[in-house]
């Protein structure tokens, strides 16, 4: 009863907001889609608007609220980060909520969000564009080198898993492939006189190794915080002898529980944060952090 007279209160921006303060259980509010322009809040005074195109990483942002749904942990710790970054790359930006939180907690950062699909980079734009914000749309991958690459996706009209790795669809029988730009992120920064990167989101769907490879030296002389997903064990063992270097803290992300030390990337699947100590303390999360203290600062 509920779910049917909410579908049709959907229509009416009013309605809406009386719904959204009820307590929806999850299996209700992931129901409900609708398409419109919401307003979300990545903390005090950090409000942005983005298209809910009717996909469920908006829907579940909307009904649950920024930092309290989906990768809810994941996106309270990317804000604190953010308020301290002057240069923040989102890789794997997709319709570019890490982005448009970023600028919300800091308007004067410089902010480059990477999607290479087209038709999903250009809803990026579109979010963009509703916040009047500075945010350089990047219509390329980030990998190990510059030029142009395959990118693997399946056939829907919206994809949160496509790949410049084929093993990421593995043998998914309705897999598009495509020829996308992808860049080097030493390359690029040179060309955009980007003196030092200080933040980096990296969700490339099993293609970070070759995104962090990219980094070069870049990596080791500015020791970017990195919020980089790994999803097993494997794919950790790829990656860590590219962060060695730098000297990094690792930490779990835990969606539901916060942030823990974890130095085994892969583990569990999912985000992990990698960052100097000095942002660890900062931060107040060398020994671990619990998720309803991170909406505290």
């Amino acid at each position: 009863m509920l779910i049917t007279l909410s579908r049709r209160a959907l229509t009416r921006p009013t309605m809406r907001r009386v719904l959204r303060l009820l307590p929806l259980p999850q299996a209700v509010y992931r129901s409900l889609h609708f398409r419109d322009v919401v307003t979300l809040s990545a903390g005090p005074g950090a409000d942005f608007r983005m298209h809910h195109f009717g996909y469920q990483v908006e829907n579940d942002l909307y009904w649950a609220g920024y930092g309290r749904g989906w990768e809810a942990t994941s996106l309270r710790l990317w804000a604190l980060l953010a308020k301290r970054a002057d240069v923040i790359l989102d890789i794997g930006a997709n319709t570019g909520v890490y982005a448009l939180a970023a600028q919300a907690v800091n308007p004067a950062a410089r902010i480059f969000a990477f999607e290479p699909v087209p038709r999903i980079a250009q809803r990026l734009a579109a979010n963009a564009a509703l916040n009047g914000a500075s945010i350089a749309v990047v219509i390329a991958g980030a990998s190990d080198q510059t030029g142009h690459a395959t990118i693997f996706e399946p056939d829907a009209e919206h994809a949160y898993s496509a790949s410049l790795t084929r093993e990421m669809l593995g043998a998914a029988p309705q897999m598009l492939e495509s020829k996308v730009p992808v860049t080097r992120i030493d390359a690029f920064a040179v060309a955009h006189g980007l003196r030092r990167v200080d933040l980096v989101k990296i969700d490339a769907e099993r293609h970070e190794p070759e995104v962090l490879a990219g980094f070069g030296d870049r990596l080791a002389r500015d020791r970017p915080s990195l919020l980089v997903e790994v999803l097993d064990r494997a794919m950790g063992e790829r990656l860590s002898p590219l962060l060695s270097g730098p000297g990094y803290l690792s930490f779990r992300v835990d969606e539901r529980m916060g942030i823990v030390p974890d130095d085994i990337l892969g583990r569990h699947p999912g985000n992990y944060l990698l960052c100097r100590p000095d942002v660890a303390d900062g931060l107040g999360i060398r020994e671990g952090r619990r998720h309803a203290d991170l909406a505290n600062d």
